[in-house]
């Protein structure tokens, strides 16, 4: 974990020089342990990864309320996650929702007397600490919050 974890290895983006280190490195440790793939047609090897990047000299990203513009810096005052696919241009109502999180068996409902018909989703890009890690790995993924907000009717995360 020290290795994966450690600021060289830069995030391990996907696609990146640091991703590409960093797989090669669980690699030689499958090897190093003796582990051997389960299928014969199976080796530990990279894969490739189509990847995504914002070209932010074409890009730009705004608050508009009553006629004024706020620009706001890619980056500093907002993220746009390219894990699901971004809409060319989006003009929607933003709707906070705290963890925006909803797990029924564990009695959390973020979206509770929230409309998010139309909107585009503002969250807490964490998880509550009381959730259990395995939980918090899975409901704070990218993939799933999309699910759960594509469900109630958002238009972007």
């Amino acid at each position: 974990m020290q290795a994966l974890a450690n600021d060289g290895m830069e995030g391990r983006n996907t696609g990146s020089p640091a991703h590409k280190r960093a797989a090669e490195y669980v690699a030689s440790q499958f090897k190093k342990s003796g582990l051997e793939p389960a299928a014969s047609a199976v080796t530990f090897s990279r894969s490739r990864f189509n990847t995504r990047t914002i070209d932010e000299s074409k890009s730009s990203l705004a608050l508009v309320n009553d006629g004024r513009t706020e620009p706001l810096t890619l980056g500093e005052d907002a993220n746009i996650n390219l894990r699901v696919d971004p809409a060319p241009s989006i003009e929607a109502p933003l709707v906070f929702v705290g963890y925006g999180l909803s797990i029924p068996e564990r009695n959390i409902n973020d979206f509770a007397g929230v409309n998010l018909t139309g909107a585009l989703v503002v969250h807490i890009a964490a998880t509550p600490k009381a959730l259990p890690g395995p939980l918090q790995a899975h409901f704070g993924s990218a993939d799933e919050r999309w699910k759960m907000y594509k469900a109630a009717g958002a238009v972007a995360p």
